[in-house]
């Protein structure tokens, strides 16, 4: 009996931890947070929808016959496919000009503007540069006020940059709201990666392209994000400094035959031209963006973030 009981006062008691009940204000607020939640998924998904149908609507379209198109107005489902548009878009010599003109201005623009204005943020984010607070001030003027069409027509009509495509890239080369943005974060930097660069004897140059570039890989996706949109959907300029149509860009093309589809009714297309080419040329000029942006998505809203932090 000894040794039994020696033997139950050696065993270790098992905790077992009450369950406690909430209190009914934190039962509430539990409620509350849930409903909240419920309704904000709710809103943002019709909110998602009423974002997505306008891009499924005109998908459906470019997707349809005349007759599918003519006889639903709502266009949730193709009545009738056909890929004719399609056909007549990749068969098109302009179409495919135009397109290689846009790819062409969009990377040779990327990479000039991502330079310029690489440069430009390294030396306006140097507090010690004399002179800093009246170039910056001047910079910032340009936000607001500018010379106007005018000017800028005589300016690359007397550099004689007319029908060419540095016209559509040089004057808007550098973006003063994207150089801030890499002027803040070249700010945000530490000193020492720099110093460290200066005394294994590295000149600027050096530092800029082999050291903050690679060090800013959020920034700098970012800056190639809105300079690869800003170029690829531009028509503005082509339409001020093109008249040549075998430089017309992607976006100059849709814009024209939007606004004079008059022209294409000598194509085998002319009922189908006004709205179903219309259609599939947005979508073929939408879907190189779409393509791109998911590489850059993780950098974007760390990029923006950071770069948008003021000094």
């Amino acid at each position: 009996m000894d040794t039994i009981k020696s033997a139950n006062q050696g065993k270790s008691k098992v905790f077992i931890p009450k369950q406690v009940k909430p209190s009914p204000r934190k039962e509430s607020k539990i409620k509350r947070i849930h409903l909240f939640d419920f309704i904000n998924y709710v809103l943002l998904s019709i909110l998602t929808l009423v974002t997505l149908y306008p891009f499924w609507y005109v998908l459906i379209i470019s997707l349809s016959s005349e007759e599918g198109f003519y006889k639903d107005i709502y266009h949730i489902i193709p009545n009738s496919f056909s890929l004719e548009t399609y056909r007549y878009a990749f068969t098109n010599a302009q179409i495919f000009r135009s397109f290689g003109v846009s790819i062409t201005i969009t990377v040779l623009g990327v990479i000039i503007s991502l330079i310029l204005t690489a440069m430009g943020a390294y030396v306006l984010s140097k507090k010690h540069l004399k002179g800093r607070k009246f170039f910056f001030i001047f910079m910032i003027f340009t936000m607001f006020f500018n010379g106007g069409i005018v000017p800028l027509y005589i300016l690359v009509n007397s550099l004689q940059m007319r029908d060419s495509i540095w016209a559509l890239i040089l004057p808007m080369a550098i973006n003063t709201f994207n150089l801030i943005l890499m002027m803040n974060y070249f700010s945000s930097l530490p000193e020492s990666l720099e110093e460290s660069a200066k005394l294994d004897g590295c000149n600027d140059f050096q530092i800029l392209f082999k050291i903050i570039l690679p060090s800013s890989k959020p920034i700098v996706m970012t800056i190639v994000l809105f300079y690869a949109v800003f170029y690829w959907n531009d028509w503005f300029m082509a339409m001020l400094f093109i008249s040549d149509q075998k430089l017309y860009p992607l976006s100059l093309f849709l814009r024209n035959m939007i606004l004079s589809s008059q022209n294409f009714m000598s194509t085998g297309l002319a009922r189908q031209v006004p709205e179903m080419l219309k259609a599939t040329i947005i979508i073929i000029s939408v879907i190189p963006v779409m393509i791109f942006y998911p590489f850059v998505q993780k950098h974007f809203v760390q990029g923006i973030m950071l770069g948008s932090v003021k000094e």
